[in-house]
């Protein structure tokens, strides 16, 4: 019996070296093969999550049986967390004084297996970002006292290349304006749907920028 250990995640899953199956290629794969929600519960993420990590080729996976469905073995679940997933998840903060919408959005970038952290003004914003480096930002541009526009400034200063994605409402347009002249970023209109935040992050994850975007 040979046995592949998921170091990270304190999880034991045994192969049989002797109880192979052939896919439609004909190559040569052990009998228990996991399934996409079996490595999204072992990673703890979203199955969107782990099939976009498949689609871009930072877990290796083989198509199986008549349908071609998507398989993938122990070791290479192995070798990705012990080498790929310790650089992949980039840092987000979320900047938003509704806090149903932090809730909201923190358990998406999590979910998606993102760091995540949720601030309700714009002056602990600025306080987070003096304490560490941060990805990406998502900031509502109206804000109590410091607004968002104060803060993306801010944001701006510290590092230019952190990706930030405005969210806005009705009435905005001024500030809107006045933020979009400060560079380059992604804009989301409330109400917004979660499917933008993940559209934000895959965007995020395939930046030519971000190592952690590469195997």
């Amino acid at each position: 019996m040979r046995e592949s250990k998921l170091i990270r995640m304190g999880i034991m899953i045994e192969e049989n070296s002797n109880n192979k199956r052939n896919n439609r290629d004909g190559n040569q794969f052990p009998d228990r093969l996991l399934t996409v929600r079996d490595v999204a519960d072992l990673l703890h993420v979203h199955s969107n999550t782990a099939r976009r990590w498949s689609d871009l080729g930072l877990i290796k996976s083989y198509r199986v049986g008549p349908r071609g469905d998507r398989r993938f073995r122990a070791e290479d679940l192995n070798t990705f967390i012990t080498t790929v997933k310790p650089n992949l998840g980039g840092a987000a903060l979320i900047v938003d004084d509704d806090p149903d919408i932090r809730q909201l959005m923190e358990d998406v970038v999590e979910g998606e297996g993102y760091r995540a952290t949720a601030v309700e003004s714009g002056e602990r914003a600025i306080e987070e970002l003096d304490k560490q480096r941060f990805d990406f930002v998502f900031l509502d541009l109206v804000l109590p006292r410091l607004s968002g526009v104060d803060v993306l400034r801010a944001i701006k200063a510290r590092n230019n290349r952190t990706i930030v994605a405005v969210i806005t409402g009705h009435g905005d347009d001024t500030l809107a304006l006045e933020a979009m002249s400060l560079g380059p970023m992604f804009f989301i209109r409330k109400p917004f749907d979660m499917s933008e935040i993940t559209t934000v992050l895959d965007a995020v994850m395939q930046h030519p920028d971000n190592s952690y975007s590469k195997p």
